[in-house]
């Protein structure tokens, strides 16, 4: 879960966990910008190190190095 915590770190985000199993965590995460809180839904492959962002009913996946920092990405529809 480092990189996940880097990503947040360096987006200034905080983690909203929702739950998690053995591979996989989700939840939310907490953007605080002119004191107003927004949120953005996300799931976590601890393997693979893919986050998926999930907005207006689409995904954005986004490869995470072991610092947390993006190294490629994908838009994917929701199906």
């Amino acid at each position: 879960m480092g990189p996940l915590v880097y990503y947040c770190r360096w987006h200034n985000a905080r983690l909203r966990l929702h739950g998690r199993d053995r591979q996989i965590v989700w939840g939310d995460l907490v953007f605080t910008r002119a004191d107003q809180e927004q949120t953005q839904p996300f799931r976590f492959n601890q393997n693979t190190w893919e986050l998926t962002l999930i907005e207006d009913g689409l995904e954005k996946t986004l490869q995470l190095d072991e610092l947390g920092v993006v190294t490629t990405t994908a838009d994917d529809a929701l199906q």
